[in-house]
């Protein structure tokens, strides 16, 4: 068995990963027959060391080997051989329930790879400095495809979530849909170049406060903005935020401040990165849970679908590893 990693050739479009210097002929039959040792076997089928230094070059670049600690390369390595271990798994068993794969998939998949380089040259270049060939890579995606389609067929496509399944769902994790508190401001800024000097920052300061105490005195605060903040892309509509979560306010300067105002109030000016921002609070409204029919079920059924289809595919994955014969040498 020769497992082929569909991604090694894209992992080289990405780096630029070049062919080393050319090997003496002794040096290169050593690691030849170095590289072809099995290291593991499921049911007689073996793994190579070729196949896993494939992986662990796909996982990290070998030329960042020497970054990390020999502990955690031997737990990569091993991590890599578990993954080996279960594709090999897997493709035995979608040959013995006679999964077949459309040569025209095959070839779109084909098409699909090329289509990531720059020319049929790079393409050609990019699998001789992984030593592969075209049929390396076909064989590499009918096993894909086949694995593929079997999961499809024996777990994705046998699970379903009803309606009630996700009324249950939410009635038992109800901190989940609690929607957070909201805030919308109108936002006026006065803005002044970060790099300005001290007397432009007391400048825009002092303009700041002085519309600050205009607004309090009665002044249309929305009105104010229209005519003196520099906020382009909130003058238009008058400083109105909309309702914002937190975290989500348009300066970063105002999440330690906004929320605990009144409804209401004017804020004095807060320096930020872009200026100084005089706020007024227009609405608040608390954290409040969601009601079922206010969520957003295609989500839910999605989200829940694949919790509950990896949850399955482990399980199954699970069972079938139990009934195999593997070997690590």
């Amino acid at each position: 068995m020769r497992a082929i990693f569909l991604f090694a050739l894209l992992f080289l479009v990405s780096t630029g990963v070049q062919a080393g210097e050319p090997e003496t002929p002794s040096a290169g039959k050593e690691k030849g027959a170095a590289l072809s040792k099995p290291v593991a076997s499921v049911n007689g089928i073996e793994i190579r060391w070729s196949d896993l230094q494939k992986a662990m070059e796909e996982r990290i670049p070998e030329t960042g080997h020497r970054n990390l600690s020999q502990r955690r390369l031997a737990e990569i390595q091993t991590e890599e051989l578990n993954k080996l271990i279960g594709q090999e798994i897997l493709f035995q068993e979608a040959q013995r329930l006679k999964i077949k794969v459309k040569p025209e998939s095959v070839e779109a998949e084909m098409r699909k790879i090329e289509s990531r380089f720059p020319s049929e040259e790079k393409y050609r270049q990019a699998l001789k400095t992984q030593g592969l060939t075209l049929e390396d890579i076909r064989s590499g995606v009918e096993r894909y495809l086949a694995i593929k389609q079997m999961t499809d067929q024996e777990v994705r496509s046998k699970i379903n979530i009803s309606d009630d399944q996700m009324k249950r769902y939410y009635d038992g994790h109800q901190e989940q849909f609690k929607r957070p508190p909201q805030i919308r401001l109108r936002i006026l800024l006065i803005r002044v170049d970060p790099s300005g000097l001290k007397a432009d920052w007391d400048k825009a300061r002092q303009k700041a406060q002085e519309l600050a105490d205009r607004a309090r005195k009665g002044e249309d605060f929305a009105k104010l903005v229209r005519e003196d903040s520099d906020d382009t892309e909130l003058k238009a509509k008058g400083g109105d935020t909309g309702l914002l979560h937190q975290g989500r306010l348009p300066y970063a300067e105002l999440e330690g401040v906004a929320y605990d105002r009144d409804v209401g109030s004017i804020s004095d000016p807060v320096q930020t990165l872009y200026g100084f921002v005089v706020f007024k609070v227009e609405e608040k409204q608390p954290a409040q849970r969601m009601a079922f029919d206010d969520l957003n079920k295609d989500l839910l059924r999605k989200e829940m679908q694949e919790s509950a289809t990896d949850a399955k595919l482990k399980e199954w994955m699970d069972g079938l590893r139990a009934k195999a014969e593997i070997k690590i040498y």
